[in-house]
């Protein structure tokens, strides 16, 4: 075959995948025509939607590059973890799309190779129909069951999304509860009364305990919510999207500050910093009373042994909030609750 007929054939083929793609897209329907009665002919129906046109309300390369530029900006896309915690089963299903696919699916978790950081359709599954809406749909948008305590979490559709990951992994009574501790390799001591056992340096409720603090269950202090608790997370994190904030971006701006409930900040900046660098300094100030206790090491590692109850229960109340990530700022009322228990556990000691 000469190099004009394979020409052709190729053009041929690379034709018919655009016709079959642009064909297969099928727009909604339009309203059904009439029937004919006794041998009058029936009128015609209305055209529907042209399928690209109902893509390209969503898909335009201007709109996804818009999304794909805030997203690069998440903690999301670059994955936390992915090479290591992202490949084992032990930790679905949060640190690689593959485990989150697994979970989605109910499939078991299984140990993962070359495992992928979070992308769109880690979230976003595909449409159903487009009669059904064109909106994003989402993998999973229902209640979840907490992992801790079995309670059910509702922040309200898209927010139960996140949930999913963002919860607490462990209760404090996964430490409470051991009975005995090794005293070397062979012999086990029981735990003292009014003692804790603290079995692992990596001992605490694992990192992404924004849920349960929303809802103000989460440490060792009076129950508690505040507005942030109704508003869930995409009021927040997904409200209305700049270059560089807002959207995909999970970055709170400004506008969704103004138009949730603060009304009259101007530099959100210097807001969060002012609550913010409050609750840093009596962060340190408990740590270094842990750093004192025995239970953290000068860079606050944890060191595994057996710790009266209430130097435990300041040492978890810092980690439920050190585990939030956002400084106090999820739910103010039971956050001051949480540090000032474990500023009174650790007095005296």
């Amino acid at each position: 075959m000469n190099i004009k007929k394979v020409l052709l054939v190729l053009v041929m083929m690379v034709t018919s995948v655009a016709f079959l793609t642009i064909t297969d897209c099928e727009g909604p329907a339009g309203p059904a025509g009439a029937d004919g009665v006794d041998g009058i002919d029936g009128t015609d129906g209305t055209d529907g939607t042209d399928g690209n046109l109902t893509c390209l309300a969503c898909h335009t390369q201007d709109n996804m590059d818009g999304i794909n530029d805030l997203f690069a900006l998440s903690g999301h896309y670059a994955g936390g973890a992915v090479g290591y915690a992202g490949s084992r089963s032990s930790c679905s299903p949060c640190h690689s799309h593959e485990l989150f696919m697994d979970y989605v699916n109910g499939y078991p978790a299984e140990n993962i190779e070359n495992p992928t950081a979070w992308q769109c359709g880690t979230c976003h599954g595909d449409h159903t129909s487009l009669e059904d809406g064109i909106e994003a749909p989402l993998r999973l948008d229902g209640a979840v069951t907490s992992m801790v305590g079995g309670i059910s979490i509702d922040l309200g559709g898209p927010s139960n999304l996140c949930v999913n990951c963002h919860q607490s992994k462990r209760g404090a009574d996964t430490y409470t509860a051991l009975t005995t501790y090794p005293i070397d390799d062979t012999t086990d001591a029981e735990v003292p009364e009014g003692y804790v056992y603290v079995n692992s340096t990596h001992a605490g409720p694992h990192y992404g305990t924004q849920a349960q603090l929303l809802l103000g269950i989460s440490g060792y202090g009076t129950e508690s919510t505040m507005a942030h608790s109704d508003l869930g997370c995409v009021s927040c994190h997904m409200g209305e999207a700049s270059d560089t904030e807002g959207g995909h971006s999970f970055h709170p701006n400004l506008a969704n500050c103004n138009t949730s409930c603060h009304s009259s900040v101007t530099d959100i900046t210097t807001f969060l910093s002012d609550y913010q660098t409050g609750f840093d300094a009596r962060m340190e100030a408990i740590a270094e009373g842990l750093v004192a206790a025995g239970i953290f090491t000068e860079d606050h590692g944890i060191v595994k042994g057996i710790y009266p109850e209430n130097v435990f229960k300041a040492f978890w109340n810092y980690r439920v909030l050190y585990s939030d990530h956002s400084h106090g700022l999820h739910n103010t009322t039971y956050v001051n609750t949480l540090l000032t228990s474990a500023e009174t556990y650790l007095l005296g000691l």
